[in-house]
């Protein structure tokens, strides 16, 4: 009886209690840790607009240190996001990582980056973690280097020539799994994008 008992309450502790959870599961699991709250899109501080500004701050650290003039950014009514820059591009062997191993980024290395908002290397990967469909391509002196994810699981990758002018796109769509019946609220947005 008293062992039934344990095992109800949750006394009953073992190896089989013990889980490793892969990157991106963390993330969907503990979302809190990450972007705050989730919430609908109705607040300031709502997890789609954390997301929005994590893609935007990268664009804005290749802005601010020189590197490109134009920074694109398109919400539309399917809900997905694009992110265009025109900076320098993700190194084109590191877009794979820097978009899903944790604590990978350029940001760490301070000749690269004299200034950044974004320092600890999450950002990207939150984004990417939190959206049914995301996709990062970069455009480096006629090559680019893509890859695309659902939830954080890589469904492709690859390099390809193009004639797309240097610098990075990332696209995403809000996986509607965290922030049920979220929209956009485009006077949040434009008061974020000012600030």
């Amino acid at each position: 009886m008293a062992e039934e008992t344990q095992k109800k309450n949750g006394a009953d502790y073992g190896e089989q209690n013990i889980i490793t959870l892969e990157w991106y599961e963390h993330i969907r699991r503990r979302s809190g840790m990450y972007i705050g709250r989730l919430g609908n899109g109705e607040r300031q501080g709502d997890g789609i607009y954390v997301l929005l500004k994590e893609v935007i701050d990268n664009s804005v650290d290749e802005f601010s240190m020189g590197f490109g003039k134009r920074i694109d950014i398109t919400i539309d009514e399917d809900k997905s996001v694009t992110v265009r820059d025109f900076g320098r591009g993700i190194p084109l062997g590191s877009v794979v990582d820097v978009t899903s191993k944790l604590n990978t980024g350029g940001k760490f290395d301070t000749e690269a980056f004299q200034k950044s908002v974004g320092m600890n290397g999450v950002g990207t990967k939150a984004v990417n973690a939190l959206s049914s469909d995301f996709w990062v391509e970069s455009f480096r002196d006629g090559q680019s280097s893509f890859a695309h994810y659902s939830r954080g699981i890589l469904l492709d990758s690859g390099l390809r020539e193009t004639t797309e002018k240097n610098g990075t796109v990332i696209r995403f769509v809000p996986d509607e799994q965290m922030f049920e019946g979220y929209s956009f609220h485009m006077d949040i947005v434009e008061t974020m994008v000012k600030n």
